[in-house]
């Protein structure tokens, strides 16, 4: 009887708004690990736990241990004495034994393609998903639901960088943001030498930030991902960070250090640390994560708080890629879609993962989008438009729903939010909201332009020849080491890539040669 009503409730889910629904059948108890802090769950208290109760008839329970937030060897000892929740989350892509060992082995529940046919909106976003279509590839199933960082895939098409610019300092020495690496280098050396704070003294520079981590990024401009394994022409596939088209970037880089408009600490430079040069205007440059949040968190939080008698958006600007030389493409590597996912442990029932997969629809529906911001009508409203708006108490401030709801956790199954960070219809921040999202909107449309291509299969290979030769592979402290070398780039580049591949490269290639010829890549 609970099967048929179920069915019945989620043909309904397909034409009658959810909110209009009231379950009335049975409580079901789903014990669960977000990726979040750990939630409570209390709904004579909680109105937004109450409302899941009644609307979908799931009781969240937290879990004892808190998986996401401790050592990955906690989630295997777990899955080994088949003790994981009934639903977790799981960073897949940084852990793969998530798939190789936890799918052939059983540690976990595959999705049944029945239930997921019931669920038009978690069909579709399993069928976009590169990584889940890779995994269905390999083991013949659905195995996890999808969390991306933002629920539009639309929006960031490409990694989430940029590098911070004083656009002001532009303006005072007659210079355009630049979007390419030569550009990039006469601009900081412009911002080292040229006086762009018209003090008279040589107290400004060029780049800092964090660190060569981040900046790889924009190694992009090659048109191979410097972070991933990549597919040449001739079908064989290499490392991207050896690829002998890095070293026109190098070069680059090499003149800054030079002339001294690159931080000398740049090699070891924490967001922190640069953040902090960058905000009390020593540097013109700075590199970090730059999606809305982000350019929230650095025009506001970090620059506009050291200056706050400065409009933020009247000094600083963005670049959200570049091209190599003047004139080319800005190119950004494309993001890879699936770096979190929901999955289920082994004691989870049938009718428990219906009820989940009908709360998670919910989720990714037109109404159920909003549920991370609270209760439609008591903590933000829509108007005829569609504009949502936060309801604000009398001294302007937004609801603190991780202590109105302290269930709040479990409405973030389905992405991080950040498409709620970017819809220009949606207020989101306190102070700037529309600035922020035309600055973000800006970057995306430029850094999507031209995406260079990722395959997130390869970060799956589960394979000691492959992860020994990648994890011991410290990049970044290798191209310091050119950048603030002395012997020409690509002679140094040069033997950096014959150590590294004698030291187990050649054999890792040839591991992935083998996994993508099996798989059709």
């Amino acid at each position: 009887m609970k099967k048929l009503l179920l069915v019945a409730l989620s043909l309904m889910m397909i034409i009658t708004p959810l909110m209009s629904l009231a379950y009335d059948g049975e409580l079901i108890t789903i014990v669960a690990d977000s990726d979040a802090d750990p939630f409570t769950w209390d709904p004579a208290n909680d109105a937004i736990a109450k409302f899941i109760e009644d609307e979908f008839g799931i009781t969240f329970q937290q879990s004892e241990t808190n998986f996401y937030n401790n050592d990955f060897a906690m989630t295997q000892l777990a899955a080994q004495d088949e003790k994981l929740p009934d639903v977790f989350a799981a960073d897949i892509l940084y852990y793969p034994q998530l798939i190789t060992q936890f799918i052939p082995e059983e540690m976990i529940t595959e999705i049944p393609e029945e239930l997921i046919e019931k669920y038009p909106l978690t069909k579709a976003r399993l069928e976009n998903d590169e990584v889940a279509q890779i995994t269905k590839k390999m083991y013949g199933g659905y195995f996890f639901l999808p969390k991306p960082d933002s629920a539009d895939p639309t929006i960031y098409v490409t990694e989430r960088k940029g590098i911070f610019i004083r656009k002001d300092w532009l303006e005072k020495l007659g210079l355009d943001l630049p979007t390419s690496w030569e550009e990039l280098y006469e601009v900081a050396h412009a911002f080292t030498h040229n006086d762009p704070d018209g003090n008279g003294i040589n107290d400004t520079y060029g780049l800092t930030g964090d660190g060569m981590g981040q900046l790889r990024f924009f190694f992009s401009a090659s048109g191979v991902s410097n972070r991933h394994w990549n597919k040449n022409e001739d079908g064989t596939w290499s490392f991207g960070a050896l690829d002998e088209r890095n070293i026109p970037v190098l070069e680059w880089m090499r003149k800054m250090y030079e002339d001294g408009s690159i931080d000398p600490d740049f090699g070891a430079s924490t967001w922190r640390q640069g953040l902090q040069k960058f905000s009390s205007n020593q540097f013109g440059l700075c590199v970090r994560n730059a999606d809305a949040d982000w350019i929230n968190q650095v025009f506001v939080n970090h620059y506009g708080a050291a200056n706050p008698d400065v409009n933020p958006f009247d000094v600083l600007d963005v670049i959200p890629g570049l091209g190599i030389n003047k004139g080319d493409d800005v190119r950004m590597e494309k993001y890879v879609s699936c770096m979190v996912a929901t999955m289920f442990g082994t004691n989870i029932t049938e009718e428990q993962m219906d009820r989940f997969l009908a709360y998670y629809e919910y989720l990714l529906s037109d109404e159920g989008r909003y549920l991370r911001m609270g209760l439609k009508d008591v903590d933000y409203k829509i108007d005829e438009n569609g504009e949502v708006t936060i309801i604000r108490d009398e001294a302007g401030a937004a609801p603190a729903l991780a202590t109105k709801y302290p269930s709040i956790g479990v409405t973030h199954w389905t992405s991080w939010g950040f498409e709620m960070h970017a819809y220009p219809h949606v207020e989101f921040f306190d102070k700037y909201n529309d600035e922020i999202k035309e600055v973000n909107a800006r970057a995306c449309a430029l850094r999507n332009e031209h995406p260079v291509t990722v395959n997130p299969g390869t970060l799956l290979i589960d394979d000691t020849v492959v992860t020994d030769a990648v994890g011991t592979f410290t990049v970044p402290s290798e191209y310091w080491a050119i950048v603030t070398g002395t012997e020409p780039v690509a002679d140094m580049f040069a033997a950096m890539k014959e150590r590294i591949l004698a030291g187990g490269f050649e054999q890792a290639a040839e591991v992935v040669q083998a996994f993508a010829d099996e798989h059709g890549w």
